[in-house]
């Protein structure tokens, strides 16, 4: 789990990893919605982004 109090993070709401904010950490995927960040330990879409 990165961190680092000068960058913004993001959470995943389903299992509770965090890491930067647009890190490479985070997964991408493409939807019809556009695209969309993913979390790599569930895959989860559920990701609270800015915190």
């Amino acid at each position: 789990m990165a961190s680092s109090s000068s960058e913004p993070m993001s959470r995943c709401r389903k299992c509770g990893y965090s890491a930067i904010s647009g890190g490479t950490e985070w997964s991408r995927v493409e939807s019809s919605l556009g695209t969309m960040t993913q979390c790599p330990e569930c895959g989860s879409t559920d990701v609270m982004t800015g915190l």
